[in-house]
């Protein structure tokens, strides 16, 4: 695995581990809305170097 994918993998854990704790702070049970969207952006970056990963990968495979 290169460097984008483990930054994509220690962001996923981040963004999880954000959302639990959010879970426990007053009030409990609610995640804030500023949580929700740093956890959506984080959610789009994995996602965006995940997918532009098996793109790539998949038309280098197609020209050789």
């Amino acid at each position: 695995m290169k460097l984008k994918e483990y930054a994509a993998i220690a962001m996923l854990i981040f963004g999880v581990i954000l959302a639990f704790v959010a879970l426990l702070l007053p009030p409990p049970g609610e995640i804030h809305n500023s949580v929700l969207y740093i956890f959506a952006q984080i959610l789009i970056y994995a996602g965006s170097i995940f997918g532009i990963d098996v793109v790539i990968t998949d038309r280098l495979n197609k020209k050789s």
